[in-house]
Parts: C-alpha cells; sequence; structure tokens
C-alpha cells in the first residue's frame, strides 16, 4: 500500500485527486498539507474538511500550508475556473473564517518522524510553496520521505496560466525552481501528461449511475461545472483534464500508463514574460541524465488505461472484483 502525504490547494482537480485517494484501497492518505492556490487558503482547508467528513474519514489530518507565494506578492486566484468557493456549484455548509491565522508544519514533520523511514511519497498538486518552505524549514525529517511527485510545467508546449507557463509553476516560480533543483527522488507530471487525462461526459455519467457514497454523489456537478468552463478555454475539448488526479494515479506505477524520460529541470522565476516556464533540454540527441540533479518528468501518458483505470476505483469495481476473486478462491 502507497502511503502518500497529499499537498493540494483543494479546487475541483485537487478535489478529484482526493476522491481518488479516499476510494483507492492501495492508497493509505496520511495528510493532507492545504494551502493557497485556485483559492484562498482558508478555503481549500475548509474544502479538504468537507471531503474528508463526506468520506467519514475526519480521522485524516489536514495541515495548514503557505497563505501566499515565497515573494511575499498576493496571489492570484481562480474563481472563474474552480468557482467562488473551490468546488464549481458545491457550496461547504463550513465557514473557512474556521481556518484562518494557522500553521502547523510541525505535525507534517511529525507525521513523517513517526512514520518508517523511506516509507511516505509526496504528491503536491498546488502551488510548491509549503513543499518548499517544509524543506527549507526541516530537511533532515523531510530527507526521510521516499519520493515526491509534482504536478506542474509544460515542456515545449502551451502552458495555461500563461503561453509558456503552467499554472502551479507559475503561481509561485520561485518555489517551483527550488524544488526542481534541490528535492530528491523527484517525479513531475506536466501539462504534456495530465493534458491526456480526460474525463469525457459519458464517464462522469457512469461514475454518477455508479455513486453509493455522498463523497461520489458531489463529483458529476463538480465536473459538469469543470466542463462548461474548459469547453469556453478550449472549445470541442472531449472532457475535462484531470491534472492534479494524474500526478496521484502516477505513483502507482500502472504499467504503460506513463511515458517518462529524465531531465535536469529549471523554473524561470526572475519576473519576465516567461516567468514560471519550466525549462530542459529536449533537443534531438539528448538523453536521459543521471545523478542528483535528475528530474523523471512524464511526456505522455495513455488516455484509455487513465480513465478505465479511475472508473474502476472511483466505482469500486476493482474493490469487487477483488472481493469476488476471493470468494472463487475459497
Amino acid at each position: 500500500m502507497k502511503k502518500v502525504i497529499l499537498f493540494a490547494d483543494t479546487g475541483i482537480d485537487d478535489a478529484m485527486a482526493l476522491i481518488y485517494a479516499l476510494r483507492n484501497p492501495d492508497i493509505d492518505l496520511l495528510a493532507v498539507v492545504s494551502g493557497y492556490g485556485n483559492v484562498e487558503r482558508e478555503k481549500t482547508y475548509r474544502n479538504v474538511e468537507y471531503l474528508l467528513d463526506l468520506a467519514g474519514r475526519s480521522d485524516i489530518p489536514v495541515i495548514s500550508g503557505a497563505t501566499r507565494p515565497l515573494n511575499g506578492e498576493d496571489p492570484v486566484f481562480f474563481p472563474d475556473i474552480h468557482g467562488e468557493e473551490g468546488l464549481g456549484p458545491i457550496q461547504p455548509p463550513i465557514p473557512e473564517e474556521r481556518y484562518a491565522n494557522r500553521s502547523n508544519f510541525s505535525k507534517l514533520f511529525r507525521i513523517i518522524k513517526e512514520d518508517d523511514p523511506n516509507e511516505i511519497t509526496i504528491v503536491n498538486v498546488g502551488r510548491c510553496t509549503s513543499l518548499a518552505i517544509a524543506w527549507y524549514l526541516n530537511p533532515e525529517v523531510m530527507a526521510d520521505v521516499k519520493q515526491t511527485y509534482v504536478m506542474g510545467g509544460a515542456f515545449l508546449v502551451p502552458g495555461n496560466a500563461t503561453a509558456v507557463a503552467e499554472a502551479n509553476f507559475y503561481g509561485d516560480a520561485i518555489a517551483a525552481n527550488y524544488v526542481c533543483q534541490h528535492v530528491p527522488d523527484l517525479t513531475v507530471i506536466p501539462l504534456n501528461a495530465t493534458r491526456e487525462a480526460l474525463l469525457t461526459p459519458e464517464d462522469v455519467d457512469l461514475i454518477d449511475a455508479r455513486t453509493d457514497s455522498p463523497l461520489l454523489d458531489i463529483v458529476e456537478p463538480i465536473l459538469d461545472f469543470y466542463y462548461e468552463v474548459y469547453q469556453e478555454l478550449e472549445p470541442g475539448i472531449e472532457g475535462t483534464p484531470q491534472h492534479d488526479l494524474a500526478a496521484l494515479v502516477a505513483t502507482l506505477e500502472i504499467p504503460r500508463m506513463f511515458t517518462y524520460e529524465k531531465r535536469e529541470v529549471r523554473v524561470q522565476h526572475e519576473e519576465s514574460y516567461a516567468n514560471g516556464l519550466s525549462i530542459a533540454n529536449f533537443r534531438p540527441g539528448s538523453t536521459d541524465c543521471s545523478g542528483d540533479n535528475c528530474v523523471r518528468i512524464a511526456v505522455d501518458l495513455n488516455r484509455a488505461l487513465f480513465a478505465n483505470h479511475v472508473i474502476e476505483v472511483l466505482t469500486n469495481q476493482r474493490r469487487r472484483r477483488n472481493h469476488r476473486q476471493r470468494r472463487q478462491k475459497k
């Protein structure tokens, strides 16, 4: 079972990643670090607690992350994409003010220290700020993390925040560059792969038809909202890209799901037009790198395999199949 700490800025695609983690019997979700990003930190924290409550998993600790990027500037939020509250049309019945003025990185460090060394995987699907701060504050404890997956970047493909930059890297380019340059055993899942991680309206209808919990009940309204947004952004797109969910799926290392290459990665962070641009050497003739600064980059994703896997996990088909197989063995 994969032990995961999820760093998120819980908008719609983050919510789908969290729902997937809660539904997947192969993932042991140890904690969620909730920071600013798609909406304010107080709202992302509230959204995580709301989803955990729907799942009956209020035992999972939620840790307050960063409220703004490392350069100290006010963050830019995306209510037009994720809704004013971060979950599309959903209005969580919990006041966001409850989560103001909190900071508890010590809880994160305690969770890592109390577990077995090299057993925990960190998956960062929001801005890289909280992850960079954690490494700066306590590199000794963070070094016990087995591996780190980051959803971010766009290598030789268009960005989604600017013409060249993906939103997570653009939202705190200083932190993104720090993480790519300093965090060991790092895998980056960029737009190159996540743009293929589509769930179509038919996929969503199938998930909704098999819903068996209040947690799964919200999938259709939030993804319908997301689909309408994407039809405005990219008319004719076949479904909604599940950027953050793809990064969590990647941790399971499912054969033929992703294609990877290894490169050294830098992120432009000097406040230019190209702020947030992810940079790696993909020139003809370049090959996989080696060494401490080498980052594994997902360059492709099998769309059909991804969708089938996600539907199977969310609708508990895999769990039911395993149960049938166990009964047959008896």
